[in-house]
């Protein structure tokens, strides 16, 4: 009986005990904390739920089948835009000796060279158009800013057709690439699959070089294509018309040089401003400067139709431009003999002159690759350095005069730049907002390299008729 007695009191024991702790717990958990002392860099629950969250996404893309299509982000990512300036007569000496502090900052942001060297003959329209499709006169067919074609003189001419070598603007549409080109020679008036998007019907001499760049900025803002504008491409004249007017090293060219560096940097802020309207995210602009030529002090003009008599003249039609002059013999006498003898005495005539060098079509330098052989003259003559020929007469009648007695021209080109090292010219090469592509001193760069450098910044295919390697540009 006691042990059943004793068993009890111990049951009864272990309940109040049980009881008196579970009431202890219960009052006293009001008053008691957890605090957790964590370690720097420690995650909270919400940021490891948002882990969880993007690992899950991530999971489900990676499950998804893969496309052949790039994201938007990617396909906009480091793509670039080219803007290429031409600059006729931009000499190389020209930055250094005018004020120029935008030209300074673009070089030594940028990439140079003072020995960007054009092909022959150094003439704005056969200049621009090597520039344009990377291949010499013989293949694209531009001789001269007046030439002669089925018969007839075409003076500055507009017609894109000329061409007849694929020029940039068209190898960058025919790859997809949408183009501007305003006021490029040879630029007007296209047509066909590979016209650029937007071009000129003609040229307007009136308009300074702020109006070109603010109609160019008016036309880019203006396009909403979701595909962007990749190519731009204008001339800018200021500097060649102050130089042919007053000469290459006249204050006035320089302060021409200066007005230009000033109008370039306002262009080009301007378009820092608006980048984000007229590119993707990640673009880059690539702005290239260049120029046709350089140009040279011009000592006297010369009247070849004067200078050469009524005699020859008769027989014989003129075609001048600057340093270069195509003779076309009309009004043959009909025998071979007397043809010959013609020649002869035509040549002997030439040969006599000290301003000039006389060559037949077919003995021209081969080095020159000047030779489209239904569009030059049956002789050729080229200047010596300092002469340049001219349609114009002094009121004395001499054929032979100084710029000032004549039109008022002091500054020409045409030369070859073995013959005139002033023909070389002024190239720069600078980027944004990812900066140039190129850096430092570029050496000497053949004007065939620009078509093919800048398909290269394009990320398309050069023209077959493209001659050379393009610079090193990333």
């Amino acid at each position: 009986m006691f042990k059943s007695f004793g068993s009890s009191l111990i049951s009864l024991f272990i309940v109040l005990l049980s009881g008196a702790l579970l009431l202890f717990i219960w009052t006293g958990s009001e008053a008691i904390t957890f605090q957790r002392n964590g370690l720097e860099g420690d995650r909270t629950l919400a940021e490891f739920a948002d882990i969880q969250r993007r690992d899950s996404q991530a999971k489900e893309v990676k499950d998804e089948p893969m496309s052949d299509k790039p994201t938007e982000a990617a396909a906009a990512s480091n793509v670039n835009t080219v803007l290429w300036l031409s600059i006729p007569g931009f000499r190389t000496d020209y930055v250094k000796k005018a004020d120029t502090p935008f030209f300074d900052k673009i070089i030594g942001e940028g990439a140079e060279t003072k020995k960007l060297k054009p092909m022959f003959p150094c003439l704005t329209y056969p200049s621009h158009a090597t520039l344009a499709t990377g291949a010499p006169v013989e293949k694209h067919g531009i001789p001269a800013n007046s030439f002669r074609k089925d018969g007839k003189t075409l003076k500055d001419p507009m017609d894109a057709t000329l061409l007849l070598a694929e020029p940039i603007w068209a190898t960058a549409a025919r790859q997809d690439r949408r183009v501007i080109v305003h006021d490029w020679p040879l630029s007007q008036n296209q047509s066909g699959d590979n016209a650029a998007t937007h071009f000129l019907t003609e040229y307007d001499a009136s308009l300074s070089d702020q109006q070109r760049l603010d109609k160019i900025m008016e036309v880019w803002l203006a396009d909403k294509d979701e595909k962007k504008i990749r190519l731009v491409m204008a001339r800018l004249n200021s500097i060649n018309d102050a130089g042919h007017k007053n000469g290459p090293r006249a204050e006035e060219t320089l302060a021409a040089v200066s007005a230009l560096d000033k109008t370039l940097e306002g262009f080009l802020g301007k378009l820092q401003e608006k980048w984000k309207d007229l590119s993707n995210p990640g673009d880059n602009l690539v702005v290239l400067i260049t120029t046709d030529h350089g140009m040279g002090e011009l000592q006297k003009n010369i009247n070849l139709a004067a200078l050469m008599g009524e005699d020859m003249s008769k027989r014989a039609d003129y075609l001048v431009n600057e340093a270069i002059a195509h003779v076309y013999f009309k009004d043959l006498p009909d025998t071979d003999a007397a043809k010959n003898k013609f020649y002869d005495a035509f040549d002997r005539e030439l040969k006599s002159k000290i301003f000039w060098r006389s060559y037949k079509r077919d003995d021209l330098p081969a080095e020159w690759k000047f030779n489209a052989a239904d569009r030059i003259g049956d002789r050729v003559l080229v200047a010596k350095s300092g002469f340049a020929f001219t349609e114009a007469k002094p009121d004395d009648g001499e054929p032979v005069f100084e710029p000032s007695a004549g039109p008022g021209f002091f500054g020409s080109w045409g030369y070859p730049v073995e013959d005139s090292s002033r023909m070389n010219g002024q190239g720069i090469v600078w980027g944004f907002p990812n900066g140039s592509p190129a850096s430092g001193d570029l050496g000497e760069v053949s004007s065939l390299q620009l078509h093919p450098t800048v398909c290269k910044l394009l990320g398309i295919e050069a023209s077959k008729d493209a001659a050379a390697e393009a610079l090193p540009v990333n």
